[in-house]
């Protein structure tokens, strides 16, 4: 019954039956009213249906098309030939539709139905008596009383009729939302969200509660309420749900929209509407269920439910919105974000249109795939384009998804567009920009661009955001695909077939067709050309003459953009220009130009407004002569320009955030007047091989990050004249820089220095220990000195120390205070052979494990390549209690003191690779995942192999004497990762991971 059910598409939720001069005007009426209250669609006949003997068709195809039957047995029903005819009907609906049938026995016994006594009996007497040549028609009558008596029903008997009555419809409501919930399509993946929101709506307490439900267009939001609605409105007194209250508004104003909803609520279409005052007056002591769908005015929610002290206790006020700030505005309690659907649930919904079943079809399942992608659970366009797509064959299919990638479906851009068309003119530029240029980039970089483009961004992202429009994910201005389709269509709808005439150009073939034919004009703002896909250009001054509203030019390579446009062979050149190119720079905001193919940019080159000026890859030599005023320009970048010697003037540019020229490798003059950029946050001249000599910081107070590496010839890092507390990183390996100057305590909130591969480095400054901010110190490959000096002090916050490749071979004594570190890596750090640290214990040149005893916190530590033998005490290890990572490869010890790692009970991921002498591995945590030991060329004995049940890898590759293990191991973790298969975290770990069993040598 339920599976034929669910294929039904039922006209009616309820059909009732009942004899009429009964109960019409009294149980029946109440029953009705209360039901549409719920808004239980409820069939009941009219008297001018029942005329002569015969069931109408109407009547008919009522009961056909309706989910359930009411069925009132009151004492006078069988009496009426026309009742027994509807039973007869409802009960094959039964059996052959899954209609569910509710009997209600009103002042009547069941058994007296089930037995035919009384009025019953003597009805059915009275029909055979009237029937004499037809016992047969009254037979089945019978038998029909017989088989609705066996039926769980309600009996009126037991109930006071007001409370019997809400207990029926409370039922009905109840099971009409299971059914919903096992049938509906629309309702796929929503049982989480519907879980949530009941959280939200508190049921059980007695306060008035409003909730919110926000989301963009078409993501489900009317559904969810809908689904709400059915489930708890059984619970209220009143219940109402005002759908596309936008469109009703526009139809009714306000008067009629508050008419609407309080007849809705009071069941009484002649209202006197007396101001706001009327439903505050008439709803103040009712418990009601109120739903308000679409809203986009704060004045219908002002109308409608003002005030929480509008209603009774226990009242529930749901909103549905594409704008969070109304909800906010208004003060309601909570806001629900309703999300995508994920994969599996966008393709059963997307299957119940495309396919009228759970599933795809096997042949379709890879097409349907890509449905889904492009949706990405987005349930309005699975919807739509399953309808469209149903029935079609695969190649149809094809088609509709290549036509999709340039054209997209208006069915869904119809609804999507209700949301920009919202918004002011700057909203939409801001809206514009990021669908057709900005999606993924970061959030702060782009506002500085709309703010120099004078969008207000300030605002305009925030409203962006409470409409559903974008979001921001790890700061990046994100928007879901469909909306960035959305908003590309609106741009080209402007101009079907001139792209030329279109404000935002960023599809090549469109940008090639406007340059190479001619046809721009002044409506283009913005241009972003990519030459991945071109073979050839010529840009000429003709191309760009009209396009003198320009304020967003990028000239890029998305497939490598490492990769030069030219070479120094013009004839490689993708961009060919015209001898006397020029074009509009007067409106520029934003210029990024990968390959720049000129020496130099013109001389009258001065955009006022420019706020960002990138051009990597350039052939470039000198930006510009003497001094340019460019105030607004904020970020300036020439990485990689080869031929740059040296940087501009920065006298006229005071403003700038951001100075990037990595990999200019024949630059070597720093002009001074860099040091006086005070608001500079972010410098990089990494691998600028050439450059000697880096000026005095002066006023770089606002710098935060500095990233000199890679500049292999400069040898002094300058003295910090004036405090720069915000530097907070600091890199400088691979320089030729011997020491650190004592200014560097100026750098009082440094939080990271990098000085790896300083092969020149001696010495710290005996200031290092005022750098109270500083956590992580790296300067592995750096020291020649074989010793660390005493000076580090208390450096409370140090949390990471790399150390690996230098020649130390001890830690100072200071290190034991450093209470908070976390890694300590001294890879490498083997130092002479004479004064290694395999020295006896009692040498003062050997490790002094004990001084590591106090890092209560530290979590990795690598002492690979230490040259730790026998004579080392590594018993000490055993006291780090938080240690999770340990790296002993490469050393000489034969075994490791016993006790040692059975006490690191979080210790995870043991490495002993080439530990050629390691004998004996006698003991594991039982918290290890992951051990190394390949390469263990003379180990012979391992812990026992239960310990190995909780490894999600393991190698012994190469260790010769462990092969009589070699069949208990591979049986072993083939029965583990056999187990671990029956959970995803499990499976996630197994897949990714080969097991070493070969214990031969691998060539």
């Amino acid at each position: 019954m339920d599976s034929s059910s669910s294929s039904q598409h039922w006209r009616y939720d309820a059909f009732l039956s009942f004899r009429g001069e009964d109960t019409r005007k009294s149980f029946t009426a109440h029953l009705y009213k209360e039901l549409c209250t719920k808004g239980i669609n409820t069939f009941i006949d009219d008297d001018k249906l029942r005329r002569g003997e015969v069931i109408s068709p109407a009547l008919l195809t009522a009961i056909e098309s309706s989910m359930f039957s009411i069925i009132v047995l009151s004492e006078n029903y069988a009496s009426s030939s026309w009742c027994l005819e509807e039973l007869v009907k409802i009960l094959e609906c039964m059996k052959t539709r899954g209609q569910r049938v509710v009997p209600i026995f009103y002042n009547v016994d069941p058994s007296d139905v089930r037995k035919q006594r009384g009025n019953f009996g003597k009805a059915l007497a009275e029909h055979e008596e009237n029937l004499k040549e037809n016992k047969k028609r009254v037979q089945i009558w019978k038998d029909a009383l017989v088989e609705v008596a066996n039926l769980s029903g309600w009996d009126s008997r037991n109930k006071y009729e007001p409370m019997l009555i809400q207990e029926i419809v409370t039922d009905i409501l109840n099971r009409l939302f299971h059914i919903s919930s096992c049938d509906a399509k629309n309702l796929v993946g929503i049982n989480s969200s519907l879980q949530e929101m009941e959280l939200l709506l508190c049921l059980e307490s007695r306060e008035v509660r409003m909730v919110g439900i926000w989301g963009m267009a078409g993501i489900g939001k009317t559904t969810l309420a809908k689904a709400i609605y059915q489930h708890i409105s059984g619970h209220f007194e009143a219940c109402s749900f005002l759908e596309n209250v936008g469109d009703d508004l526009e139809k009714r104003g306000f008067l009629g929209l508050e008419e609407k909803f309080l007849s809705q609520l009071l069941e009484d279409r002649n209202l006197n509407i007396q101001g706001l005052s009327s439903i505050k007056a008439r709803l103040h002591f009712k418990k009601v269920l109120i739903v308000i769908d679409d809203v986009n005015s704060s004045k219908v929610l002002e109308v409608l439910v003002g005030n929480h002290d509008w209603f009774g206790q226990g009242s529930r006020i749901i909103v549905t919105t594409r704008n969070k700030h109304l909800l906010v505005m208004h003060g309601v309690d909570e806001v629900y974000e309703i999300r995508k659907l994920n994969n599996d649930n966008a393709l059963e919904l997307f299957s119940h249109y495309a396919f009228k079943q759970v599933h795809p079809q096997e042949d379709y399942v890879e097409l349907s795939k890509r449905v889904i992608v492009y949706a990405q659970g987005l349930p309005l366009a699975l919807k739509v384009l399953g309808s469209f797509l149903f029935s079609k064959s695969k190649h149809e299919w094809e088609s509709e998804l290549a036509k999709l990638r340039r054209i997209p479906n208006m069915e869904i851009q119809d609804v999507l567009q209700v949301s920009f068309y919202g918004l002011d003119d700057k909203e939409r530029d801001i809206f514009l920009d990021i669908a057709c240029f900005f999606k993924g980039e970061d959030k702060d970089y782009v506002m500085k661009i709309l703010n120099g483009c004078g969008f207000f961004p300030d605002i305009g992202i925030r409203v962006l955001i409470e409409k559903s429009l974008i979001t921001i994910l790890d700061n990046r201005l994100m928007m879901h695909d469909l909306l960035q389709e959305m908003g590309r269509e609106i741009v080209r709808q402007t101009s079907l077939k001139e792209p030329g005439k279109r404000s935002r150009l960023w599809f090549h073939e469109d940008v090639h067709h406007v340059l190479t034919k001619r046809t721009a004009t002044e409506e283009v703002e913005a241009m972003f050309l990519d030459l991945s896909n071109l073979e050839e250009i010529l840009f000429t001054t003709e191309a760009f003459a009209r396009m003198n509203r320009l304020r967003l030019l990028k000239v890029y390579k998305s497939q490598d953009p490492r990769d030069e446009v030219c070479t120094s062979q013009k004839e490689e050149c993708k961009v060919q220009f015209s001898r006397d190119f020029k074009f509009h720079y007067d409106d520029l905001r934003y210029l990024y130009w990968h390959g720049y193919p000129f020496r130099s940019l013109s001389s009258d080159f001065n955009p006022k407004g420019l706020v960002d000026l990138s051009m990597p890859y350039s052939h470039i030599k000198q930006l510009w002569k003497g001094v340019k005023v460019l105030d607004k320009l904020k970020f300036m970048e020439l990485s990689s320009s080869k031929l740059l010697t040296e940087t501009p003037d920065f006298s006229g540019i005071t403003n700038l955030e951001r100075l990037v020229f990595e990999d200019c490798t024949h630059l070597h003059k720093i002009h001074p007047s860099l040091g006086g950029l005070s608001k500079l946050v972010f410098l990089s001249l990494r691998n600028c091989i050439n450059l000697r000599h880096f000026p005095s910081s002066g006023k770089l107070e606002s710098l935060q990050i500095l990233i000199l590496s890679g500049c292999s010839k400069l040898e002094k890092f300058p003295e910090i004249r004036g405090y720069m507390e915000h530097l907070s990183e600091l890199y400088l390996g691979g320089t030729a820089i011997m020491e650190l100057p004592s200014s560097i305590e100026y750098a009082s909130g440094l939080v990271l220095l990098d000085l790896k591969n300083c092969k020149k480095f001696r010495s710290f400054p005996t200031c290092i220990h005022n750098l109270k901010s500083l956590e992580t110190l790296i300067f592995s490959g750096s020291l020649e000195s074989e010793d660390v000096q005493e000076n580090f002090g208390n450096l409370e916050w140090f949390k990471k120390l790399y150390s690996n490749g230098t020649a130390i071979r001890g830690m100072p004594s200071s290190i034991s205070l450093f209470r908070n570190l976390g890694v300590l890596s001294f890879g490498g750090c083997s130092g002479p052979p004479a004064l290694s640290w395999s020295l006896p214990r009692r040498s003062s040149h050997s490790i002094d494990f004990l001084l590591l005893s106090d890092l209560c916190s530290l979590q990795h530590l690598d002492l690979s390549h230490c040259n730790l033998s026998e004579e080392a005490d590594l018993s000490k290890l055993g006291l780090l209690s938080s240690l999770k990572k340990l790296n002993l490869s490469g050393n000489n010890f034969v075994s490791l003191p016993s006790n040692v790692l059975s006490r690191l009970s979080q210790l995870t991921r043991l490495d002993l690779h080439n530990c050629r002498s390691l004998q004996a591995l006698l003991e594991l945590p039982s918290s290890i995942q992951s051990i190394d030991a390949h390469n263990c060329t003379s180990l012979e004995i391992i812990p026992n192999q239960s310990i190995f049940k909780s490894l999600y890898h393991a190698s012994f590759m190469n260790c010769f004497q462990l092969m009589e293990y070699q069949s208990s191991l591979e049986t072993l973790f083939l029965t583990v990762a056999m187990d671990a298969t029956e959970t995803d975290f499990h499976v996630s770990l197994f897949s990714s991971i080969v097991y070493h069993f070969h214990l031969s040598a691998v060539t």
